[in-house]
Formats: C-alpha cells, sequence, structure tokens
C-alpha cells in the first residue's frame, strides 16, 4: 500500500518526515518497506500559459510556441500533439532539470531556437507513458507546480498484513498516525445534494447468490460530463502510481484508495432494463472484461449482469459492455460487499489480481458501504456536474452490529508483564476509534469499531494497548520454562552402539518410520511376527503403516545408491520399531545393517572380492567386543528373508536378539540387487541390556603370556559358544583369554562329528608362569571339557 504523505494531511496534521513516520507505523502498525521522495531531483520547472502555437515552417509535427511563465516569454519548440493556443502548461526552462536528472539546455530544432521544452507527466516522472503535454487549470503563470503536482510530495509503502483491510485506504492510515501523533482525524465532508426521481424509481439490484455478495448498493448520478480531473485529482492518484483516465473513472478510484472499498461506475444507459442482478456464472459463459480480454467463467465466478448479460466480473474488473466511455452521461455506481473467498478463487481461476480484488479479498466494512457510496456521489457531481438521484437501493444485509468485548484492565498488565493502568488503558483505546464504557465487576466494555474485524477476543485489545505504546517499548525478556525430561536410561549405551559401528566402517543413514502394506511380504517373511499399526490419517498414503522393522527401508536405501552407482555400502540404522500389543502399542529399539559390494578393495597386494556371510559375521562379533559384551552365538533361524545356508540367529549367552546373514534370491529379486547383499537386524534394546554399565580398571600385564592350542572332536550339535560358556564357568584364575581358531568337518572325522579348536592363554599378574604351571592349568580344562562333551582330543 503505497501512501502520499501529501495525501495523507488531507485527514491527519503532523510535523514528522516520512522517515519519521515510517518508523513509528513499523513501530505500532506494520512494516514500511520503502520511502522514497521520487521527485525530489525535478527543479526549477514553472507554470506558463501557451500565447501562441504556430506550426513548425520545417516539420509537420512540430510546432513554435510563444509561451507566457510569469517573468517573461520565451519561444519553444513543441512536438505535442496536444499544445494549443490557451493552455496552461508546463515550462522546463533552460537549467531546469527534469526527471532521470536530464538537464534542460538551449536548442536549435531545425532552424528554430527553443528556449527550454513543455514537458509531459512522463518527462516529470509522474507518469511511465504520455501521449501529451500536461495541462493544467487554475494557475497563473510562473505559479508553484511543484506543490500543485506533488513533486514536493514523499510516499511510504506499507506491507499491510492480511488481518488489517481498513489500512489498505488512506484513511485507515490516517486513523493510526492520529492514535499516534495524538491528533484529529478529519473525514472528507460530504455535500450530497439530491434531485430528481429516487434511485429506486430508476434502478433494481438482485441478489442471487447472498454468499457471494451479502450486500449490493446502487446509486444513481446522471446528467455528467465526461472530462479531464482537476489537478488536485489526478495528482492524487499519480503520487501513488495510478494513471489518470477521466473524471469519472478517477472519482471511483480515488475513493478505493481513499477508504480502501472499492467501487465501480457502470454506464447506466448501457444496462438492460436498468437493472442488476448478482449471481454465480455458468459453465463455459463468456464476457469480456475492461482489458479486452474474452474470459470463459466457471460455476465459481460471481458475475454482476444487467437484465440480460453479465456485465462485470465481480470484485474484480468491470465488462467492456458498460465502461464508462465520452459518451457516457448517466451512471449507476456500485458499492458493494463480495465474500473474500469468492473473490479471490475467481480471479485465481483467470489469473488476475487487481488493486479491487486485493481489498475485496482482505475484507471490507459493510458498515461503511453508505458514506462511501455518498462521497464518490457527491465527487461525481461537483467534478462532473451530474445530479445525484434520491437515496439509494439497498439490497441485502450489513451482517449486524459490530462485537462487544469484555476487557479486565488487569489482563493487560498480566499479557504485557508491564504495570498499565486504567486511565492508558482507555485513552489507548479511544485513540483507535473503540467506544469505551464501563463495564460489570469494575471492567471495561469495548465497541469494536466495524472497520476492525480483526478485533474479536480481548487479547487482541490488549494489543491494541501495546501498539499505542510501540512494539520497541517493550523491554526483551526470555521467558523461563521448566520441563522435566524423563531420563533415558538406554541413551548412552545406543551411543555407544553407534559409535563402534561408525568405527568399524558403517555409515548411520535414517529413514521413515512407516512402511508400505506389502513391504514385509517383499521379504519373504523376516522373522518379524508383529502386527502392524495402520495409520487413520497417513503422511503418505503408499505408506499407511507403523514399521515392524527397519530391514524394508535399509532395503531402499542399498537400491537407490546402487542405482547411481554406489555399489560399495556400509550402512547402519538405529530406529524404533513399532506394532500391536493386546489393546495398546509396543515400540521398541532396532539395530539394522547391510553391507554389500567389495570386502576388499582394488590394492596392488590383495585381490579384490565381494562380501561374503563371514566378513558380515565378523562386523557383528567386532561390535560384540567393543562393547565388552561375552562372546556372541550363533542360533538357528528359520526365516526366508536369508540365505538357507548362509544366515543364523544372533544371541547372546542363550537370549536370541535377531538374526543375520546373506540375503535371498527372492529378496534380492524383489529390490532389483544384482550384488550378494549382508543384513542384520537386532533388538537394540536386549542387546544394550548386555553392555557392562561399569568399567574395571586393570593394570597393564607387566609379566609374559602363555598361549596353548587344543582341538576337540564333539558332536556336530554342540556348539562353540557352548564350550566357551564351559571354559568360563571353570572360573581357572590363570586364564585370562580364550578364543575359537577354527571349525571343521570332513572326511577325516567319523559321521556326526566336528572338530572345534580353541586357543588359551594363560597369564599371571604376580609372576612369570613356569611351563608346569601353564601345563596343569591347562590339562584341568581339557579334562573338564572332554567329560562335558564326550569330547576327544583331535
Amino acid at each position: 500500500m503505497i501512501v502520499s504523505l501529501n495525501w495523507l494531511k488531507r485527514y491527519v496534521d503532523f510535523d514528522m518526515s516520512a522517515k519519521e513516520l515510517a518508523l513509528r507505523l513499523t513501530d505500532s502498525l506494520t512494516e514500511a518497506e520503502l520511502v522514497d521522495a521520487p521527485w525530489k531531483g525535478v527543479a526549477g520547472v514553472v507554470a506558463a500559459k501557451v500565447v501562441t502555437a504556430d506550426p513548425h515552417p520545417e516539420a509537420d509535427k512540430l510546432s513554435v510556441c510563444v509561451v507566457d511563465w510569469g517573468g517573461g516569454s520565451s519561444t519553444v519548440v513543441c512536438g505535442a500533439p496536444n499544445v494549443h493556443a490557451g493552455m496552461t502548461s508546463v515550462l522546463a526552462p533552460p537549467g531546469s532539470v527534469i526527471a532521470g536528472g536530464h538537464r534542460i539546455t538551449e536548442q536549435t530544432i531545425r532552424g528554430r531556437r527553443s528556449h527550454g521544452m513543455l514537458v509531459s507527466a512522463q518527462e516529470l516522472g509522474l507518469e511511465e507513458s504520455s501521449e501529451g503535454i500536461l495541462e493544467l487549470d487554475v494557475i497563473e503563470p510562473g505559479g508553484d507546480v511543484r506543490s500543485l503536482l506533488g513533486l514536493d510530495d514523499e510516499i511510504i509503502d506499507l506491507d499491510v498484513q492480511p488481518n488489517r483491510p481498513d489500512c489498505l485506504g488512506v484513511i485507515g492510515v490516517a486513523r493510526e498516525v492520529a492514535a499516534l501523533n495524538g491528533s484529529n482525524l478529519r473525514l472528507p465532508r460530504i455535500d450530497l445534494k439530491e434531485a430528481g426521481g429516487t434511485a429506486a424509481e430508476m434502478a433494481s439490484v438482485e441478489i442471487e447468490d447472498p454468499h457471494g455478495c451479502p450486500r449490493y448498493i446502487a446509486r444513481v448520478i446522471f446528467d455528467v460530463t465526461i472530462g479531464p480531473s482537476p489537478a488536485w485529482l489526478a495528482t492524487a492518484l499519480r503520487s501513488v502510481g495510478a494513471r489518470s483516465i477521466n473524471n469519472i473513472v478517477d472519482i471511483t478510484n480515488f475513493v478505493m484508495l481513499e477508504f480502501g472499498h472499492p467501487i465501480h461506475a457502470f454506464d447506466y444507459d448501457r444496462l438492460a432494463e436498468h437493472r442488476i442482478v448478482v449471481r454465480r456464472a455458468r459453465a463455459g459463459e463468456v464476457m469480456v472484461t475492461l482489458d479486452g480480454v474474452e474470459r470463459t467463467l466457471t460455476s465459481e465466478h460471481l458475475l454482476i449482469c444487467d437484465g440480460k448479460n453479465p456485465v462485470a466480473l465481480a470484485g474484480v474488473m468491470g465488462g467492456a459492455d458498460s465502461e464508462v466511455s465520452e459518451a457516457t452521461r448517466n451512471i449507476l455506481l456500485e458499492c458493494a460487499w463480495f465474500d473474500p473467498v469468492v473473490v479471490r478463487r475467481g480471479a485465481w481461476k483467470l489469473g488476475v489480481r487487481t488493486e479491487a480484488s486485493q481489498r475485496f479479498e482482505h475484507g471490507v466494512d459493510a458498515h461503511a458501504m453508505e458514506m462511501i457510496a455518498a462521497r464518490a456521489s457527491s465527487l461525481m457531481a461537483e467534478l462532473a456536474g451530474g445530479k445525484v438521484a434520491p437515496g439509494f437501493v439497498d439490497a441485502g444485509t450489513d451482517g449486524g452490529a459490530a462485537p462487544t468485548i469484555t476487557l479486565d484492565v488487569r489482563s493487560v498488565t498480566s499479557m504485557l508483564g508491564e504495570e498499565v493502568g486504567r486511565d492508558e488503558t482507555v485513552a489507548a483505546l479511544t485513540s483507535f476509534g473503540f467506544g469505551v464504557s464501563d463495564g460489570p465487576d469494575g471492567k471495561l466494555t469495548i465497541d469494536v469499531p466495524s472497520h476492525r474485524a480483526d478485533v474479536t477476543v480481548e487479547a487482541d485489545l490488549i494489543e491494541e494497548v501495546l501498539r499505542s505504546r510501540g512494539y520497541e517499548g517493550v523491554t526483551p525478556e526470555v521467558p523461563f520454562h521448566s520441563i522435566e525430561v524423563p531420563p533415558d536410561a538406554g541413551a548412552g549405551a545406543r551411543k555407544r552402539v553407534l559409535d563402534a559401528m561408525v568405527r568399524l566402517g558403517f555409515y548411520e543413514v535414517m529413514t521413515t518410520s512407516f512402511m508400505s502394506e506389502n513391504a514385509i511380504d517383499r521379504l519373504g517373511g523376516s522373522g518379524v511376527q508383529e502386527e502392524p499399526i495402520e495409520l487413520s490419517n497417513p503422511i503418505n498414503k503408499e505408506m499407511p503403516f507403523m514399521r515392524t522393522a527397519i530391514m524394508p527401508s535399509l532395503l531402499d536405501v542399498a537400491r537407490r545408491n546402487r542405482n547411481v552407482g554406489e555399489k560399495d555400502l556400509r550402512i547402519v540404522e538405529l530406529g524404533k520399531v513399532f506394532w500391536k500389543d493386546g489393546d495398546g502399542l509396543g515400540e521398541r529399539w532396532a539395530l539394522a545393517g547391510a553391507l554389500t559390494g567389495l570386502a576388499v578393495r582394488h590394492s596392488w597386494d590383495e585381490t579384490p572380492r565381494p562380501i561374503d556371510f563371514f566378513d558380515g559375521k565378523g562386523v557383528l562379533w567386532a561390535l560384540a567386543e567393543a562393547l565388552d559384551i561375552d562372546t556372541p552365538e550363533a542360533a538357528c533361524y528359520d526365516g526366508q528373508l536369508l540365505d538357507a545356508g548362509a544366515s543364523a540367529g544372533f544371541s547372546v549367552r542363550g537370549e536370541g536378539l535377531g538374526f543375520f546373514g546373506m540375503l535371498s534370491k527372492k529378496v534380492l529379486a524383489a529390490w532389483e540387487l544384482p550384488d550378494p547383499v549382508f543384513v542384520f537386524e537386532i533388538d537394540l534394546d536386549r542387546l544394550c541390556g548386555f553392555i557392562p554399565t561399569a568399567v574395571e580398571f586393570k593394570e597393564l600385564p607387566r609379566y609374559p603370556k602363555a598361549r596353548r592350542d587344543v582341538a576337540l572332536v564333539v558332536g556336530e550339535r554342540s556348539a562353540a559358544g557352548d564350550v566357551l560358556a564351559a571354559v568360563e564357568g571353570l572360573g581357572e584364575p590363570l586364564l585370562v583369554d580364550v578364543q575359537v581358531f577354527d571349525i571343521y568337518v570332513g572326511k577325516q572325522l567319523p559321521p556326526g562329528k566336528k572338530s572345534l579348536a580353541f586357543g588359551l592363554t594363560y597369564m599371571s599378574r604376580e609372576r612369570t608362569l613356569t611351563d608346569e604351571e601353564v601345563d596343569e592349568a591347562h590339562s584341568r580344562i581339557v579334562n573338564h571339557l572332554t567329560k562335558e562333551f564326550d569330547a576327544a582330543l583331535r
């Protein structure tokens, strides 16, 4: 919203500069995006009367003019088509400066000396384009054209927010300035003289769509004379970037910009049956708007029609068939209240946004319509010589009385955080136009003015008090709130797991917690038996379930990387999975990972090879070691997700925690993965339960270690983990470590047997062990194992 300071001063007195006023408005109303004096560079121009205007003897389109500029006369060569003797225009004499910083000098044009130039509105920077020189009225030669044309004006461009449509008019801004400055608001004086037959006898209005048009007022002005606008009106419009067209159209634009409420003038004699009908357009209906464009409409468009045809697109643009022209003699003036949503949709459908539609989209004051129509009618009588028919046609409703709100002054202090007295509250609200009276229990009863539709509750009134002080007057204070966050006992352990995986060369990924309906089916059965939770309002309709496993989304990541050429992947995710638990919901943390591509990259000393089962298993065993977890065990796995010959369950101390192995060919095909992929998914909550919470410090060994190896032939169903547990269960004091280093099944062993080879390390922290001491300890362990597992030494 561009506001001219000269125009603003018609309604309120203030002595602030444009920059000072912009700061005050920014502090209390809305941001001022621009402060400018667009014509400050124009200097030295004066009013001049054209005494003679003779054709140039050497050029058909030029005139040689003698002009009287009040201090003498000069000869000027002019090429404007509208120059004629007797007119008053603007002279830029030699030494003067016009728009763009161009300094005027004497010049010889086709053999005739020109002492300056007669200028157009474009050359003064008042319009983007002009067809001729300016023609002025009521000013003597040599008069002050800077003031007359507003060249001394300054403008402020305000970013008016959607909740303040009243400030899309100059009077609305003036009301704010009056409140901030302690001045009085001067509304324009409406001197309406009516004559002739009544408006109701001359026109009728019918509203077929009261939702789209709750109220419509029509006034009739007859015997008008179409002509140019007076200088003050044209200057006011130019100051805010509007072009002067003729007196009637300019009046409608001026009143719209003055009150922020669009109005429209129809050629009364071109309205069939002198009737207005407000209705929805019919699908495919066509009309030509003022810009000459033929527009095809839908049922979402609201139309203003006469007795036969559409004559305007309601709230957006008038129609070409009823526009005001030089031949117009009688006017039907429209002042309407259109629904903001209807106007917005209609304008958007056509890709059109006008000054009128912008204001109707924000909302207008239905209670001010009579005054606005009277203001425009009086100006048409004054500036176009028209006669105003008595009364007006009023169809619809004004929406009822504005709301009344009860305000507790104590709430003002409480919400603003500073002491605010009753007198200050009353003064602030009164200055902004609110009616204030004593209410029950010491409270105030506030009558909200009809132009403030944004004020509906007590908090809105308190903001008005704050605005009167200015937002900059508020002391900044950071609010303090104590929030009880329940302790997450597993957070530290999960971080240790993630850090360990990163050290093992994995990249963490984070995927969505949702999954598609067939995600688990595509896995071919993953051992996840929980019933998924279906969302009633999913973000993505293709993924309506909370995930019961991380694996599907992890494989999606692997596929996307493979599709862009990333073949060697080590990815891991720590996240939650969810399921139905009876009548409630269950959730837990899970750890899932995937390895694919090369286990060993290209190197001069090693041959590249793809990931296999043992690479993946080694990662999990290395993870357990990094977490100080007892040696994990491989257990049975019967799911269809993994290859039957390269898969296992993952357990610690006999408790199953998950699975690991190579993906089956069926699952690889379902995810379009051409290379082998090792995957694992583990119950992270239970895994973290095995991580030691206390760290035991041990002194670095001072004495040497001794190692003994043993190979035991045991039954093929005996697990290496069981043997390790038996060794640890003996509690041999000299044993410090035991590792499985070989498992063999083959022809050299009896059927149903396998060989497990262990390396046992012995050490004392007090002395160097002798061979006899090591042998004795080793024999005790071997003897125990042979008896426990019915084993034989190999």
